[in-house]
């Protein structure tokens, strides 16, 4: 009996520290901001109302690029980019040294394509990246964003630009840069890690994770 007591008084008298470590570590710092559970108002007469978390959060500049980088608006990136930047260096190579090693009409043409190839090299990363910046530039509006994260589903906005996401398998998540993006369709919907309370931060990862199917690259 005393061994009991002893148990239920460690329990009851558990340090403030041991209960912090319960948190879960991978979680990236917090930016303050604060979640609170809402009632699903869409839920029929005959269900069981359930809870859900509603965030509201601002997305920045940084946050928008690179979502907009990991979207699939550019498909030379990454390793597409360094493939094709090889593929380019090695063309521009061979072209300068056919220059150096020929002579007549054809010389002038194996200098011009070994400078296309180049040019085409700071293409390759240049324009995405320019372009990529000045989208995330506009889309960084400073407008706030409100979602609810059900079980079931995401409800996101409200008034006449409200949608929602299904969360039955059919849509594809990706986790980049502490930030969840959620892509269906032509759509993609971001959540930062840094919006998301520690207290709840494992139930959010849960009902994303199990409710759509990891992003193929």
């Amino acid at each position: 009996m005393k061994d009991i007591d002893d148990s239920l008084n460690s329990d009851i008298h558990k340090p403030e520290d041991e209960a912090e470590k319960e948190v879960n570590e991978d979680n990236p710092e917090w930016d303050g901001t604060e979640s609170e559970l809402v009632a699903d108002d869409d839920a029929e007469e005959y269900e069981i109302p359930e809870t859900g978390i509603k965030l509201s959060y601002v997305m920045t500049q940084k946050e928008m690029y690179r979502c907009l980088y990991n979207s699939d608006m550019y498909k030379t990136k990454g390793i597409r980019a360094v493939f094709s930047t090889v593929v380019f260096a090695l063309a521009s190579a061979g072209f300068l040294a056919a220059y150096f090693n020929t002579s007549g009409q054809f010389k002038d043409y194996n200098l011009f394509f070994s400078i296309f190839c180049a040019v085409m090299i700071a293409v390759v990363w240049a324009v995405p990246y320019f372009h990529i910046k000045s989208m995330a530039k506009i889309a960084a509006n400073g407008k706030k964003i409100e979602a609810e994260i059900y079980p079931d589903h995401i409800d996101i906005g409200s008034g006449s630009g409200a949608w929602s996401i299904d969360l039955d398998g059919n849509c594809e998540l990706s986790e980049f840069d502490n930030i969840f993006m959620i892509s269906i369709k032509d759509k993609n919907f971001a959540i930062p890690e840094r919006v998301i309370e520690p207290e709840v931060y494992n139930e959010v990862k849960a009902i994303l994770v199990s409710g759509t199917r990891p992003k193929e690259n």
